[in-house]
């Protein structure tokens, strides 16, 4: 499973990334969204899209979710999980061994796991949520969108990839925020990106300024931001 997050956008990104499994692989791809932004025509793989909603093709996000069970695609597409319904559906299709692709309004990888485990009664979370949400979820990509130098948008990534050590920060009995957030910081060679780094990065690159950067976070974080963009400078490792 993997979760898309942001403000804006999100259904921008998963439609580059169905168009992508499109054009180079055999797949059938169930797109439930609200509304359908974009069409597709299939390619490679058979792309069905849903719209959700009264007068669609299927009453909930949740609804929707659970029939596709029975429609034997191979890639499940949510335009957005917005409850527990449609969450417990989810987690279920990932379970089943489907790829789900799905989004959240919210504005970090931390705070989509929150998000999510939020959707649960403490209780339900203590005898297995937190075990099959660590096992069956695979990636959180969170993006924003910030004014540039040049008068555009430029979008701050930031990609969280659950391994084991993040898996065992999922299921522990008192879930932190910051602990996900030092381990994507840390572990930059797993493929994590976290979002400081790519805020200085931007500010390095000349895409935002220093001002710009510096409203996406609290200010007890300044410090921490001009360390980043200091520590960039000197390394190679994030200047591709």
């Amino acid at each position: 499973m993997l979760l898309v997050s942001q403000i804006r956008g999100k259904s921008t990104t998963l439609n580059v990334l169905v168009n992508e499994i499109n054009e180079t692989e055999k797949k059938k791809i169930l797109m439930l969204e609200n509304p359908i932004e974009y069409v597709h025509v299939s390619k490679k793989s058979l792309v069905i899209q849903k719209e959700v909603g009264e007068g669609g093709d299927c009453p909930s996000f949740s609804v929707g979710t659970r029939n596709a069970l029975r429609e034997d695609c191979d890639i499940l597409v949510v335009g957005e999980i917005r409850d527990k319904e449609t969450m417990d559906a989810t987690l279920e299709m990932a379970e089943s061994g489907h790829l789900v692709l799905g989004t959240m309004h919210t504005r970090s990888c931390a705070e989509t796991i929150d998000r999510v485990l939020n959707f649960y009664d403490l209780s339900d979370q203590s005898v297995g949520v937190k075990y099959m949400i660590s096992s069956v979820l695979k990636a959180v990509v969170t993006q924003r969108l910030v004014r540039g130098t040049q008068g555009k948008l430029v979008m701050i990534p930031e990609i969280m990839i659950v391994d084991d050590v993040i898996s065992s920060f999922i299921r522990k009995d008192k879930f932190s925020k910051s602990e996900i957030e030092d381990a994507i910081q840390s572990r930059y060679d797993k493929g994590n990106i976290s979002f400081m780094n790519s805020l200085a990065k931007a500010v390095i690159k000349k895409d935002i300024s220093l001002q710009q950067a510096r409203l996406q976070i609290d200010e007890r974080n300044y410090d921490i931001l001009d360390r980043t963009i200091n520590q960039l400078r000197t390394t190679d490792i994030y200047r591709k």
